[in-house]
């Protein structure tokens, strides 16, 4: 196998444990035939006289300054059976996004503080992982066991989440035949929520008892501790001296961190690096600590400094005894090193499995879920009734930004619907994440279509497409589920092809008012035709046309509900340019049609389908058609053109007839029927409301 692991420090083991727990572990699995390259950041506090490993016999050690030389080694990324990533890794959420991007085997993330993260996460804090980046790692390995697996996998969203614990090198630790020196140490780097235990169980009895002699190793304590004077302080200890530091102990003392005694299973490096070297061990309490070491016969526990004075009254040796044989047995490298190699494996098996089973059925309770992001929208809420009719469960993402809740109010009446509010920009909820694994299909329809909408907060126009689909597309990736994008008949801009086909490139301004929507559009289809080449993902993307239909905003400045409302208020229609500009309306159910057609499709993803009406009209027929089917008169104002606005827009759906047998059936007339029906009882008790002022915009 050929592995990649991205870690804090394999080359300094000063002032963190990693190193010592990578070089453990990785000279192991080399030793069981495997090829190694561990990737670390340069960085001056693990440089110079603080790099004790300089050229490792088990892997090669190589060195990247910044995020931008890890590109050159995309290919050995690209290449590795399995690609992992460690916590505390400095930009490691960036690191994890490059993994996943160019990765091609497992991508695994490997957690030496998993409750530290688990907290930080609950805060915000995403110095090395973000929770919308946990679901992309096909395997999570935790220094913590137990329930924290679990929760791992259902709220994280975590696809497989295992326990690999800290190990030890029965090489580099064993008993050495040196004079007993301390009556009680401590081995660890300082930290907040350790120094009160450490103040209880070890400085405490050094005051109560001057006679005995006592010691603490390790870096960055503050230097306003008061150190009683038989207690001795050792800045740093390199990795080469511990086994003669425990071995001088008489006994040694393990602290566990307040979030990691919270979590329980969380045994530390150093518990089984003292047990290996045959030293009595004396422990704070937490859940879990018996399924590694018995208490009473192969480690002592204490909740007070009194209890710690006790132990320390007491003979100890056969203890610590007991406790290396248990290790030897069950905790070292090697022990390590097999269970990471089996579940690589597991993670391997089980990841075409994720796509390659994603339509057999699920027990009851747990049945394949389809998630549409703008579900509450125009389209959006159209398209989730005909999945909910179809029999899907269906999970609507929106954050109402210019969806209307009204729009939602049959669809919750149903069993299998489900609303949560969310933006697709933020990271993803857990509501979604903790079922990664059931996602089926995507549909992303989130974002506002109309130029009032998108224009009002350009800044988040581009992020919903870009970022919020980079969000989506992970997700898809990580779930196995086939993932549509709603992309834009914007992308062509003003054309100077018509009609227009899938393969014209568009006459699109970048730096005009429309641009935060149609440039966006055009890097989420970018970016998912990315994803579909990589193989990350199983890609659809619908450029849509001009729809119109019941459930539409009555002011989103559409140039179909502006000219129904308008008439409806009997107020004068405003109308840009001389109304000759060419639009292509189509029904929305044709257009729901379209889209469940083209995700249901064995088709190549790699390739944008048209969805649209190919019927041409200008905006004053248009404005005929919704004039007669009202039975009304209206006073039209003509105002300028807006900047960028498309003169002719007509789809060539050629290659969805041909490739979904797809094409609208749904007559104008006959569709302004319905809609106007709809506006009507709409409006009908708000005809007061200033609906008639809207100017009328060709979109």
């Amino acid at each position: 196998m050929k592995l990649v692991v991205l870690g804090l420090s394999l080359g300094s083991s000063w002032g963190n444990g990693h190193a010592t727990t990578f070089r453990a572990l990785l000279r192991a699995f080399a030793a069981r035939g495997h090829d190694i390259l561990f990737l670390e950041r340069e960085v001056p506090w693990y440089s110079g006289a603080h790099r004790d490993l300089v050229d490792p016999d088990f892997c090669r050690l190589a060195y990247y300054r910044t995020l931008g030389e890890l590109d050159s080694w995309k290919n050995e990324i690209a290449g590795a059976d399995a690609v992992v990533v460690g916590s505390y890794v400095p930009d490691g959420v960036a690191v994890g996004r490059f993994v996943q991007a160019h990765a091609r085997g497992v991508k695994a993330f490997y957690d030496i503080d998993t409750p530290v993260t688990l907290a930080k996460l609950e805060r915000g804090d995403h110095e090395y992982l973000s929770p919308e980046i946990i679901p992309g790692y096909d395997l999570y390995l935790s220094f913590t066991g137990g329930p924290t697996l679990r929760r791992l996998e259902d709220a994280f969203g975590a696809p497989m989440a295992r326990a690999l614990y800290c190990s030890v090198d029965p090489q580099d630790y064993q008993p050495l035949n040196v004079p007993k020196r301390w009556d009680l140490t401590y081995l660890g780097t300082y930290s907040p929520d350790r120094q009160p235990t450490l103040e209880r169980l070890l400085l405490e009895p050094a005051r109560q008892y001057p006679q005995l002699r006592f010691a603490v190793a390790g870096p960055q304590y503050p230097k306003d501790i008061d150190w009683p004077s038989n207690v001795e302080r050792i800045e740093h200890l390199p990795p080469a001296e511990h086994a003669a530091f425990y071995s001088a102990s008489r006994m040694t003392l393990n602290v566990t961190r307040e979030d990691m005694i919270a979590a329980g299973w969380s045994p530390s490096v150093r518990l089984f690096e003292a047990a290996a070297c045959g030293t009595p061990i004396l422990s704070d309490r937490w859940e879990g600590i018996d399924s590694v070491l018995e208490p009473g016969t192969e480690i002592l526990l204490a909740d007070t400094g009194e209890q710690a004075a006790q132990a320390l009254a007491q003979p100890a040796e056969e203890i610590g005894l007991a406790a290396r044989r248990r290790v030897l047995s069950a905790h070292t490298a090697a022990h390590r090193a097999r269970e990471m190699e089996d579940h690589i494996n597991e993670a391997r098996m089980q990841k075409p499995a994720a796509t390659q089973e994603r339509n057999r059925p699920m027990p009851q309770g747990q049945e394949r879920l389809t998630l549409v992001a703008g579900g509450a929208g125009f389209i959006g809420s159209h398209l989730c009734a005909e999945l909910l009719a179809r029999g899907e469960h269906v999970v609507c993402l929106d954050n109402l930004q210019t969806a209307r809740p009204s729009n939602l109010r049959k669809l919750e009446e149903h069993p299998n619907f489900e609303f949560i509010e969310a933006d697709i920009v933020n990271p993803l909820p857990r509501e979604i994440l903790y079922r990664t694994g059931r996602f089926d299909r995507i549909y992303n329809l989130a974002c506002a279509a109309s130029p009032p909408q998108y224009q009002a907060d350009p800044e988040h126009t581009m992020l919903t497409c870009v970022v919020g689909t980079d969000n989506l597309l992970r997700l898809a990736e990580a779930s196995g589920a086939r993932f549509l994008l709603t992309s834009t008949s914007e992308v062509y801009g003003d054309p100077e092809v018509h009609p227009q086909r899938e393969d014209y490139r568009g006459w699109v301004s970048c730096t005009g008012p429309r641009a935060c929507y149609d440039e966006g559009k055009r890097a989420a289809e970018a970016m998912a035709f990315d994803f579909a080449r990589m193989k990350r993902a199983d890609v659809r993307v619908a450029r849509i046309f001009n729809t119109y239909g019941p459930h539409m905003h009555p002011d989103d400045g559409r140039v179909v509900s502006n000219l129904i409302c308008q008439a409806l208020s009997g107020r004068d229609v405003t109308i840009y340019g001389d109304g000759s500009q060419t639009r292509s309306f189509c029904y929305v159910s044709d257009m729901v049609d379209g889209l469940i057609r083209l995700m249901e499709s064995e088709i190549d993803g790699l390739e944008p389908i048209n969805l649209g009406n190919p019927e041409e009209r200008t905006v004053i027929e248009l404005l005929d058609s919704v004039l007669a089917t009202l039975g009304r008169t209206a006073n039209v104002t003509h105002l300028p053109l807006p900047v960028d606005d498309p003169r002719r827009r007509r789809p060539d759906i050629s290659r969805a007839r041909a490739l979904l047998d797809w094409q609208p059936r749904m007559p104008l007339a006959e569709g302004l029927i319905h809609t106007c029906q709809w506006f009507a009882e709409e409006i009908c008790g708000d005809a007061q409301s200033g609906l008639g002022s809207i100017s009328v915009a060709a979109e």
